[in-house]
């Protein structure tokens, strides 16, 4: 398959890097400047496991391009939740009668906006787990355990086409998946990620050292029991081995946990806080879902995105 990469920043870059040494074609979206350095430095992939990815000059293409690029059979779609709408610009010309789009982004919200811009035919489920970051240089570096891609039609079948890019990114070096409860699948990552993300970020600190101040456990807990009610409430309650693993991953003593949300606000960066926390809080009140800790989160994250836009003097 022909695969378009929207974005090749931390996940676009792990697993476009990581495709096209396995030999696979694909083309990565980018910026002008992005084009420019992965055309000079190629593009750099540290994993955990020592088996570095070094692709020279891999193939891009910029907005405005993509009408003479060739017909691409799925896009990856790995963009910041919060730089989905000027990417969906930037890719539509690149959606033709059968391509598909494979979002790896959090939360929900982008789903409907996806079908809304392109139609509900050419969207599928997907849930990617890597923690990687991009480093001053412009090089992925894998930060944590994990790297895997799990993708599916959301009425549950096995199509043909999800057969064929199960074919096309399986022996990459990730782990692989055709599932058939893909919406569960989004909707228990989603639990994990705010209920993980609204821990760290509220306490400005990795799991240990929460757990293990006075209140840390119970407010580890009831952030997690509040988004079970909410997926549960909305006709997707996490099944009892992802209900073990947050609660486990949010309570363990001396964890270095965080989430992506979190490595984010402490750099100074733009969060996704509107996706991961604000959707759910909103999507607890339209369910009746009392929502007190995840609603204190948000309001936490609010105020920080409105203080780092009022530093850099945005409106």
């Amino acid at each position: 398959m022909r695969v378009l990469v929207v974005g090749a920043g931390a996940v676009g870059g792990y697993f476009g890097g990581r495709l096209l040494a396995a030999g696979r074609d694909v083309t990565f979206l980018v910026r002008p400047a992005r084009a420019a350095a992965l055309a000079n430095d190629g593009l750099v992939v540290h994993t955990l496991d020592g088996d570095d990815v070094v692709v020279p000059g891999p193939a891009t293409v910029q907005a405005g391009e993509l009408a003479g690029a060739g017909g691409f059979d799925a896009v990856l779609l790995s963009v910041k939740a919060y730089a989905l709408e000027q990417a969906l610009d930037d890719l539509a010309p690149a959606i033709g009668a059968k391509t598909f789009i494979v979002p790896a982004l959090n939360g929900l919200r982008h789903v409907d906006v996806l079908r809304e811009r392109f139609g509900d035919e050419h969207v599928v489920g997907g849930v990617c787990v890597v923690a990687a970051q991009v480093d001053p240089d412009g090089s992925i570096r894998q930060v944590g355990a994990g790297n895997s891609l799990s993708y599916g039609e959301f009425d549950g079948s096995v199509s043909d086409r999800m057969l064929e890019l199960d074919s096309s990114l399986t022996g990459a070096g990730f782990s692989t998946r055709i599932s058939q409860t893909i919406d569960l699948d989004m909707w228990e990552k989603w639990v994990m990620l705010a209920s993980g993300g609204s821990l760290t970020t509220l306490m400005r600190s990795a799991v240990g050292p929460v757990v293990a101040a006075p209140g840390g456990l119970a407010l580890a807990t009831g952030l997690a029991e509040e988004c079970f009610a909410v997926a549960t409430a909305a006709g997707f309650p996490p099944r009892e081995r992802q209900r073990t693993f947050v609660l486990d991953t949010l309570t363990a003593e001396g964890s270095t946990f965080g989430t992506s949300m979190f490595r984010d606000l402490m750099g100074g960066a733009e969060v996704e806080s509107e996706q991961i926390v604000g959707d759910l809080v909103a999507r607890a009140g339209v369910l009746g879902v009392p929502v007190p800790l995840l609603s204190l989160a948000n309001t936490n994250l609010s105020v920080y995105r409105a203080e780092r836009a009022a530093r850099l003097g945005w409106s």
